[in-house]
């Protein structure tokens, strides 16, 4: 298995900006945006999206391999990825605070159960 990927890479490296042959590139691709899509369903997080798109995006260099192409990548793959890990900075942050704020809830709901049983059990005595 390894030579024959060693000798697809050999027989097709004629981009120097791409080191993968463009059947391999292809499949890397089709699998990593159907793990993204799986992600995007399961944890309804949009930056899921940004990375598919950002891998997706490695493509165009089989379209365009040129200089100008791999500066224009670089910039999108820089928008794309920053993009994505703010947005999932922001979705920790929002899940931590309500994570906090519903145990809070159920603290104060712990503690309102509590009081009306001790006051009962006081006037009784």
């Amino acid at each position: 298995m390894a030579a024959m990927l060693a000798e697809e890479t050999s027989e097709q490296m004629q981009n120097i900006y791409i080191p993968l042959p463009l059947g391999l590139h292809t499949g890397f691709c089709i699998i990593a945006t159907i793990v993204y899509i799986l992600e995007i369903y399961r944890k309804k997080s949009l930056h899921y999206l940004f990375m598919m798109l950002a891998v997706d995006a490695t493509m165009l260099m089989h379209a365009f391999p040129n200089a100008t192409m791999v500066a224009v990548l670089a910039v999108m793959e820089v928008l794309l990825l920053g993009t994505a890990g703010v947005m999932a900075y922001m979705e920790h942050k929002k899940r931590k605070l309500a994570e906090k704020q519903a145990e809070q809830a159920v603290t104060e709901q712990t503690d309102t159960d509590v009081q009306p049983q001790q006051q009962g059990g006081e006037a009784q005595s």
